[in-house]
C-alpha cells in the first residue's frame, strides 16, 4: 500500500507533536503534513507567514493559506482538503488529538483518517544534543527559583504559634508560589502549577498548597517551568522544614533520598523501568515506610518513580510499575520517589537525568537540604 500521509491540525504552542515536528511555536492552530513522498509542510495565515519562514525546521516548507484557497478566511476542512487534492491524498495518519469536528468533516469528503498507534513522532523519546541544552537551560532557571524558595523560607521567622513570618506578614504558600513564578518569568519561563504544599497538603502530591505555612513541617517545593524561547520544560522538587524536623520527616527524607540516589546508579541502556521502580519501592518498604492504602485513601509511595521530559512535562517514558520496555539511551527522565502520610505531610525529592551510553548523567544541579 505505500507510505500514508501524515497530518496535525493544533497551535505548536500546546502540541508538542507539532512544535517537535516543525520548529515553530504560534497560539493559534495550523496544519502540518508529510506526503507519501516525505514532503513536510506547514500551512499559516498571512499574519504568520513571515516568522514561520524564519523560524521552521529544515526541511519544512511554509505555504501560506492563500496558495490553497484564494478567498476570506479558509476553515481547516477547507485547507487540508485543498492540499489533499493536490498531492492526490486519501488517507491520513493522524494523533490522538486531532479534532474531531475536523476529523468529521474530512471523512464526508471521503478522507479517510486513522489515530497512529503510538506516539506520533517514536524518536521524541530520544534527545539528540541540540533537546538536552534547552531541558539544561530549563533546569538551570528551576534551580535560581528554587534556591528563591530556599530563601524566602530561610529569611522568615517564626512567630509565639510557630507561623512563619516574612517581610511583615504571615508566610503562606501563595507568597512562595508567586515569587518562585516572578523569578521563572524574569528568567524566561513560565509555569501554571508551582507546588508549594505544607502540612497535610504536602501528603497529596498534585496539591498545589494554599495558607499559612508552619515550623516544623515539611514544605513540599515542585517547580516545572516551560521555557517560553523553546517550549522544553524543566522539573524538579525539594522537601523543606523551618528550624528542626521532626524525627519522622528526618528518617523519611533520608529514606526517600537513598531511594533517589540508589535508583539513579541502576539507570542505563538495557535497564527494565518497572524494575528500577520497583527496586525504589522496597528501599523505601526496608528504611520503615509502607505503602498501601486505607479508609482515607492512599499512603506511602504510591506513584511512579519519574516520567520522560522534554517539549511535554510527562511524556514517554515512564518509570513505573507497568513500563517493561528497556531504556535504550537519549532517554531524559525524572527520578522522583516520595512518602506521604496524611499524619504528618510528606516528601518528595527530584531529580532529572539523561540516559547514557553506560548509565546516565544527572542534568540537575541543586542542593538537597531538609532543614532552613
Amino acid at each position: 500500500m505505500g507510505k500514508i500521509a501524515r497530518l496535525i491540525y493544533a497551535a505548536s504552542e500546546h502540541s508538542a507533536d507539532l512544535l517537535y515536528g516543525c520548529g515553530f511555536a504560534a497560539p493559534d492552530p495550523f496544519i502540518w503534513f508529510e506526503t507519501a513522498t516525505g514532503e513536510r509542510g506547514i500551512i499559516v495565515s498571512a499574519l504568520e507567514y513571515s516568522r514561520a519562514l524564519t523560524e521552521v525546521h529544515d526541511g519544512v516548507t511554509v505555504y501560506r493559506q492563500d496558495q490553497f484557497v484564494e478567498t476570506g478566511h479558509p476553515d481547516a476542512e477547507a485547507l487540508i482538503l485543498a492540499m489533499a487534492k493536490k498531492n492526490a491524498i486519501k488517507r491520513f495518519v493522524v494523533p490522538e488529538s486531532f479534532p474531531l469536528g475536523v476529523a468529521e468533516k474530512l471523512r464526508h469528503h471521503r478522507i479517510k483518517l486513522a489515530v497512529i498507534d503510538g506516539c506520533f513522532f517514536p524518536e521524541r523519546e530520544f534527545k539528540v544534543d541540540d533537546e538536552i541544552a534547552p531541558i539544561r537551560d530549563a533546569l538551570r532557571l528551576t534551580t535560581l527559583a528554587m534556591y528563591r524558595a530556599t530563601a524566602i523560607i530561610g529569611e522568615a521567622t517564626v512567630n509565639a504559634d510557630n507561623e512563619l513570618i516574612w517581610q511583615g506578614r504571615a508566610l503562606t504558600s501563595e507568597i512562595v508560589r508567586a515569587e518562585i513564578n516572578i523569578r521563572l518569568i524574569k528568567g524566561g519561563g513560565f509555569s501554571d502549577s508551582t507546588i508549594v504544599a505544607g502540612g497535610s497538603d504536602g501528603s497529596q502530591p498534585h496539591n498545589r498548597g494554599a495558607g499559612q505555612l508552619f515550623a516544623g513541617q515539611p514544605i513540599v517545593v515542585d517547580i516545572f517551568p516551560r521555557m517560553a524561547d523553546s517550549g522544553y520544560w524543566g522539573d524538579m522538587t525539594r522537601t523543606f522544614v523551618k528550624g528542626q524536623a521532626p524525627d519522622i520527616v528526618k528518617r523519611a527524607f533520608n529514606a526517600v533520598r537513598e531511594a533517589r540516589d540508589r535508583a539513579k546508579e541502576l539507570i542505563k541502556p538495557g535497564a527494565i523501568p518497572a524494575e528500577i521502580h520497583q527496586f525504589a519501592l522496597e528501599c523505601l518498604k526496608n528504611s520503615g515506610f509502607a505503602t498501601g492504602k486505607n479508609e482515607k485513601g492512599h499512603y506511602g509511595f504510591f506513584h511512579g518513580l519519574g516520567h520522560g521530559l522534554g517539549l511535554d512535562i510527562h511524556e514517554a517514558p515512564r518509570l513505573s510499575a507497568a513500563n517493561r520496555i528497556p531504556l535504550r539511551g537519549g532517554e531524559v527522565v525524572t527520578v522522583e520517589p516520595g512518602l506521604y502520610y496524611p499524619e504528618w505531610g510528606g516528601v518528595r525529592l527530584e531529580d532529572v537525568v539523561v540516559v547514557t551510553e553506560n548509565g546516565c548523567e544527572c542534568l540537575t544541579e541543586c542542593d538537597t537540604e531538609l532543614e532552613t
